[in-house]
């Protein structure tokens, strides 16, 4: 093979249901990129039973690799002789993937998720590549290379800190003086004991005692203007760090949220901290340590070059005990970190469902899922502590060794009369500051470790490509017409094939099928948070949708989803969501549209709060709510998903009433299995059945036909 070398860092090793992406990932390294497997398992719609060849094969082409997926035998992998991914069945029958990197010697070079690095025989790959089926891959132009990955981490990290940079440098600049004055005492000691006292000189002393109080005090106020420096820094470096990581959030593809927890999310923020830490401990501790070693070395040098010896023979060995604990350290930090995102989702889920665990007086299991939850974090940080006990203790013994060395050396320098008592105290002072500042920067790697992974998780989210903005602007809509689109989830099998429907301005189209065949999923692609797969959607008969600029298209657009969102406000803060405007606007439009004679069922009209995900209405209320505050914005397209479904049959009738008189203003289009509704306000209806929808027509239209709308009628 005229390949690189393969070892075992290029295999990733994971559990059977991340095999897929496992094989992805070791691609992703042997062809020297980088990318991460929470990534890779999003974009394969990885669950726990797996992923499929499709969802590796789609997620290949998404991240620089140029996929086919092939049936071949295995001459045509010998011929091949490039990297590949195999379906294969292990002993237990379950499906698996492993990587092919080539032939040699007679044998395969296989990369297993499960075993790492094995060779097999061609008729030992025989038995378990049943399937015949492989996915080739190679990298094309848009490959990011792990060079051009750690580019775009410190441009970003960089562009955070580029404001800092001169209260960090005047820190820096407090950190050096601060590192020379400590020495101080240790030089004044032994001029003390030396030569001051010895002398009996009255002045003398009082000038020391004098220079020595002003340089001790000085250091103080050093110290004190770093920190509050610091403080300053940490706190606009924080909301610079949030805010840029937090709008990340804010404007990247729904589907990105449909995969994640809000505890997993809520502790990427605190992870901020961390980073924080980090530069703060770099701008003052890590200097200090720095020169606070170089100066003490010097110092020994200059009382006694052989005590400088010693110290260069016994610091390097004090130095690799604490380093060597730096990787289990690291390694158990990053356990915690994830354990703690684990029980953070884990106590918010089950506090958002609160209502379901008392409905099926289920506390006692949660209880016990908390445990087991909570538990693995404080787990985690016990084998962390255990790790920090046992280094503690043994560079403790390192340190009193090293003492007790310089120690009995300069004892005897002092009974031979080589070395002067002062010298000898001022030696230990100066061994004695010596050891913090080594362990220090001997354990630097673990906090920066601790912070890069930190940054990573928080890079990883805001390295994500960001929704599809568009070019085209659009002021007015006319129409929208949707022609054989088509739409899959990732490494799923076609949801929609071929949908066919129009909205026009002044018209209300309706969509009805059974539940899950695709209906909402429709209502979603065209607010544009999922991609369609195939086809068009075309907006007044111009422009393609993907076209048009984001914004401009959430601002004709206005949705009542299924689940309505309530926020922790009152009525008019609900309807305005932060739009400037006026209270009185909100009243004269409820006033004027109807909405008020609900409103003014709660216990304090508009001013009423409502709770934390509207606890405090009904089903019905929220959708009222919810339609009032998308019509305030004057939309000119509507799209309604089951957007009377918890109302009673006066309000239904009051909405879908108001809806139509407002339809001249507007195109509508109803997702609905309230069939009743339809037959009387909808112009067209499309029946979605099979993921097509070649049925269509008003309600008498669609009664001469065999379809779902008809059997709902057919069967009252």
């Amino acid at each position: 093979m005229n390949k690189k070398l393969i070892t075992k860092s290029h295999v990733i090793q994971h559990d059977q249901s991340d095999c897929g992406v496992a094989c992805l990932l070791s691609l992703i390294n042997y062809y020297g990129g980088t990318n991460s497997l929470e990534k890779l398992r999003e974009l394969s719609g990885t669950t726990k039973v797996g992923t499929t060849l499709l969802g590796l094969y789609q997620t290949a082409n998404k991240i620089g690799f140029t996929a086919e997926g092939n049936e071949a035998d295995i001459q045509a992998l010998i011929d091949h002789n490039e990297p590949l991914i195999l379906h294969v069945l292990i002993e237990n029958k379950l499906q698996h993937y492993v990587v092919c990197y080539g032939y040699e010697n007679g044998k395969f070079i296989i990369g297993d998720p499960a075993k790492g690095i094995v060779n097999l025989t061609q008729n030992e790959l025989e038995k378990i590549w049943l399937s015949k089926t492989c996915l080739t891959l190679k990298p094309n132009n848009s490959f990011v290379k792990t060079t051009t990955s750690k580019k775009l981490k410190r441009e970003w990290f960089l562009n955070l800190l580029k404001e800092d940079k001169k209260l960090l440098v005047i820190s820096m600049v407090l950190g050096v003086g601060i590192a020379l004055l400590g020495m101080a005492m240790s030089v004044f000691s032994q001029k003390l004991i030396d030569e001051i006292l010895p002398s009996q000189n009255t002045k003398k002393l009082i000038f020391g005692i004098a220079l020595l109080t002003f340089l001790l005090l000085v250091r103080v106020g050093f110290t004190a203007l770093r920190e509050l420096l610091l403080i300053r820094q940490s706190k606009d470096f924080n909301n610079r760090i949030i805010d840029s990581f937090y709008s990340s959030l804010l404007h990247l593809p729904k589907p990105f949220f449909d995969t994640r927890k809000i505890g997993e999310l809520v502790a990427r923020l605190n992870d901020t901290n961390r980073v924080q830490k980090v530069i703060k401990f770099i701008a003052s501790n890590f200097i200090i340590d720095v020169l606070v070693v170089l100066v003490s070395f010097g110092f020994l040098f200059f009382y006694s070059w052989k005590v400088g010896i010693i110290a260069l023979i016994s610091l390097p060995i004090y130095f690799f005990i604490v380093y060597r604990f730096n990787t289990k350290i690291i390694k158990s930090q990053k356990e915690v970190m994830q354990s703690y995102a684990l029980s953070e989702s884990n106590y918010i889920s089950s506090m958002q469902g609160i209502a379901t665990v008392k409905n099926f007086n289920r506390q006692s299991f949660f209880q016990k899922l908390n445990q087991l939850v909570f538990g693995n974090l404080q787990n985690k940080i016990v084998d962390l502590g255990k790790i920090n006990v046992r280094l503690a203790l043994l560079s403790g013994i390192a340190g009193v060794v090293f003492l007790m060395a310089i120690l009995s050396y300069t004892s005897f320098e002092v009974y031979n009369q080589q070395m002067q008592l002062g010298e000898l105290m001022a030696i230990l002072g100066i061994a004695g500051s010596l050891l913090p500042s080594i362990t220090s920067l001997a354990l630097v790697a673990i906090p920066i470790n601790e912070a890069k992974i930190a940054f990573n998780r928080m890079f990883e989210f805001t390295s994500i490509e960001k929704e599809n903005n568009g070019t085209v602007e659009l002021k007015d809509f006319e129409s929208l017409e949707l022609q054989n689109l088509s739409f899959r989830f990732a490494g799923r099998s076609q949801l929609l094939r071929s949908i066919n429907l129009s909205v026009k301005k002044g018209e209300l189209s309706a969509i009805v099928g059974e539940s899950g065949s695709g209906k909402s999923t429709l209502g979603q692609i065209l607010q544009k948070f999922y991609d369609f797969e195939n086809g068009e959607i075309l907006v007044n008969d111009t422009y393609g949708l993907r076209d048009i600029k984001l914004h401009d298209w959430r601002g004709l657009v206005g949705v009542v989803p299924q689940e309505i969102t309530i926020f922790n406000g009152n009525v008019l803060d609900n309807i305005l969501l932060g739009k400037e405007d006026k209270p009185e606007s909100v009243v004269s439009f409820c006033q004027e549209h109807g909405f008020e004679e609900f409103i003014k069922d709660f216990p304090q009209g508009y001013s009423t709060i409502l709770g934390e995900e509207g606890v405090n209405l009904s089903g019905g209320q929220k959708q009222i709510i919810a339609l009032a505050r998308v019509l305030y914005e004057k939309p000119q397209l509507l799209i309604l998903d089951e957007a009377t479904a918890a109302m009673d049959r006066k309000t239904e009738n009051f909405s879908v009433e108001l809806i139509t008189k407002l339809k001249k203003q507007m195109g509508v289009l109803f997702i609905s299995h309230r069939l009743e509704t339809l037959k009387k306000y909808a112009d067209m209806i499309y029946v979605l059945e099979n993921g097509e929808t070649k049925i269509k027509g008003n309600h008498q239209e669609l009664l001469e036909t065999s379809n779902f709308y008809s059997d709902y009628w057919n069967g009252l």
